[in-house]
Order: C-alpha cells, then structure tokens, then sequence
C-alpha cells in the first residue's frame, strides 16, 4: 500500500498501533517498530522471438520475505515549536542466494533531522525522496504495474519538507554522490557488473528533485488529492564513454478522488535520458482503483500502459564494440562490427493487476493477488530486427504482521 509520508515527527511514531515504546520522559521519545512480511507466490513468463515461441522460465512456487524491516524512530522536543528527530531502518538483503530472499541485514534508511510545525523540517541521511511522495494508484501489496521512473531515495540526502498550509505538501531534496574511491574521487563506472542497476553501473555525481502535493478541502463525504514532482540525476561516465552529457530528467504527476468506501487514482510517469548521443524516453500511465467492502475486506485493481523508446542505444562508443549475445544482454564482441548491432529498441509494455486484502486484526493483513503483464520489444539496426514478445504471469498470497 501507499507509504505513510516520513514528515513531521509525530507521524513518524504512528506507522503501527502497537509500536513499542523504548523511553520516553523530558520531551524525548524513543520507539520500536516493524513488520515480518512473507509470500508464496507463482511465476510463470513465456517468450516469442521473431514468431518462434521459447519458454524462459517455468511456472514454479516460491516462499520468500517479502520486505520484513524494523525501525527505531526518536524524537526530542528542543522548545514550543522546534523538535529533533532520527529513524533507523533494518532490512533484508532480498538479493543475496538463497530462495527465501533472507540474505545480509542492511541500513535501508538513517537519517537525523530538525524541524517545526511552522516553518517544515529539514532532514540529513540515507533516506526516502520527495519522489517517493508522488504516486498514489498503488494500491497493491506486491504486484506493481510500473515502477515510478522519479528518483525516490538516496543514501546522501538533504530534504526539506513543508507543510504549513493546511492540505498542501512541498518538497525539495539534493543528493550527493553515493560512491567514491580512496581520493574522494566519484568511482568510474563497472560496465560489466553483471547488474540491472543502471546507478551500479553508471554512479550518481549529484542529483535533486522537487514535488508537491494538495488535497482540496473536503466537499461532504468526498476528497480530492493531486501532486506532480521533477528529479534531475546526474551521472558518472566511464574511461570508455566520456559523455559530454549524462543525465536522467524524470517527471510524474498524480490525481486520486475518494468518496464513501470508493479510491481512484491515475498516475502519469515519463523520462529523458541523455547518454551522449543515446536518447533514452520513456512514457507510461496506471489506473487503480479499491473498494473497502468491509472495514476488514478490500477489493483492489490497476492497468498500466508503459512505452519506452532508445535511439542510439549504445551511445558514443570509444574503445568497445557491443552486441547482444543469445539471452539479449549487452556484451563486449570485438568479432561484430558497429554496423551489425542493433541500434534502436522499442518497448511497449501493458499489465493488468487484481487483488483482495483482509485484515485479520488490526496488525495483521493477508492479501492475495494476480497480475498479467504481456510486453513488445523491437531492436533494430540496419542490418537486422529482432521482435521479442513476452507474457508474465503472477499469483500471490502474503501475510503481514506488524508491530
């Protein structure tokens, strides 16, 4: 469901009912909180290349944390107005072998902070961004149909928060650069990490976003929210490509309506990423939409549209000659030529998403959901084309246990 916002220091103690109260006594406040959150889910996707039809992966059944985390929250009242406040957050590394996805513990978030209830709050650390703020049709547990293409955290951030307007939110956050060698220097990027993560690849040299977020003051039994954000990522670029150059402009706005039992949202996500002469764009939307039949029984569902256009794909290449190898990965082939890669893609991708909660208590919830994600990729040079066709299908059942 939809992150509860990290803002003023009160709400940051009222993630769940049953915190545990650490110590609390001259203004000061310490809790701890969490949630064990698991899942069995199946997962089955079908390829086409060029018409001809290969399975690449088999349905199978898996049971694995689904983000189990704990946090420690504090808060320290300075004077009528003006408070301190600090969160850590604890995760599983999801990443690491094994199934269960209960890898290394790591630092998901810890930063310090001051503020006011007057003038906002400014806060300093690995945290969640303005961007994180924005969207609102995600009504799911864990079957997303497109991921938000804004910025949304970084391990070296300053935000700053307002909210002395009644119903209004601003935003504003600067991140500094996350990796840096022995001499202070920004890593040079690892072309062959071996990774999907484009900041693992090419590391963040300074990014910013800013975003906003209204709800219109209640008209009877009805409610009207709205928001849009910007975030700018500047990027490092390795010996191998010296870009004059690199960066990811991303943008989003949101709208969600509520009356009665009723939610419906409609989130817009586009991008525009510069390396060198590679232009990489991306446009998509999602719909949602949940129906609380009871005050324990949800009903929820969403459609996501998402196209995605690369030109040039592999930029400014200097000393390394790519092409893609049989499983559709970039790779280093001096035995091919520029004018045998494939040099434009196209991605349109469309998912469907429906799913049902109860809340057994007021800490527990269980959720079962389905999603179906049919997805077009055309890579093309001239020379060449490759037409890939992909259908993904996922049924899930999760359990939540909070404290």
């Amino acid at each position: 469901m939809k992150k509860t916002l990290v803002a003023l220091a009160v709400t940051a103690f009222a993630t769940s009912a049953s915190a545990l109260t650490i110590y609390e006594a001259d203004g000061s406040k310490v809790v701890f909180d969490g949630s064990i959150r698991m899942r069995l889910d199946n997962e089955k996707s079908v390829e086409k290349r060029n018409g001809v039809k290969k399975v690449t992966q088999k349905a199978h059944t898996n049971l694995h944390n689904d983000g189990t985390r704990f946090n420690i929250a504090m808060s320290h009242q300075l004077g009528e107005d003006l408070y301190s406040f600090g969160r850590l957050e604890f995760r599983f590394n999801g990443d690491s072998k094994g199934t269960d996805k209960f890898g290394d513990l790591f630092t998901n978030k810890a930063y310090v902070g001051i503020g006011s209830h007057k003038f906002g709050e400014v806060a300093f650390g690995r945290q969640a961004t303005i961007g994180d703020e924005i969207y609102q049709a995600d009504f799911e547990y864990a079957y997303g149909v497109f991921d938000t293409t804004l910025s949304t955290s970084g391990r070296s951030v300053i935000r700053y928060d307002y909210k002395g307007i009644e119903g209004l939110h601003i935003g504003l956050d600067y991140r500094f650069a996350e990796h840096r060698d022995n001499k202070g220097e920004v890593i040079k990027p690892n072309l062959f990490a071996g990774s999907d993560d484009y900041s693992s690849l090419y590391p963040l040299k300074s990014g910013y976003g800013v975003g906003a977020l209204y709800e219109f003051p209640k008209f009877g039994n009805q409610t009207v929210r709205v928001g849009a954000g910007y975030t700018r990522d500047n990027f490092e670029s390795s010996p191998d490509h010296q870009f004059a150059s690199h960066h990811r402009d991303a943008w989003g706005a949101t709208a969600k309506y509520a009356i009665d039992d009723l939610e419906v949202a409609i989130d817009y996500s586009g991008q525009f990423l510069k390396e060198g002469s590679k232009k990489d764009k991306i446009n998509g939307f999602r719909v949602g939409a949940l129906y609380n039949v009871t005050d324990k029984i949800a009903l929820y569902g969403s459609y996501g549209y998402l196209k995605n256009n690369v030109d040039n794909m592999f930029g400014d290449v200097v000393k390394n000659v790519w092409s893609f190898n049989e499983q559709g990965k970039a790779q280093n082939d001096p035995k091919h030529t520029n004018e045998d890669n494939y040099t434009t893609e196209r991605t349109e991708r469309h998912k469907f998403m429906l799913g049902t909660s109860y809340r057994v208590h007021k800490n527990v919830v269980t959720y079962l959901e389905g999603s179906i994600e049919n997805s077009k990729e055309t890579y093309s040079s001239d020379t060449k084309r490759l037409v890939k066709k992909i259908r993904n299908t996922n049924v899930g059942v999760g359990l939540r246990v909070f404290w």
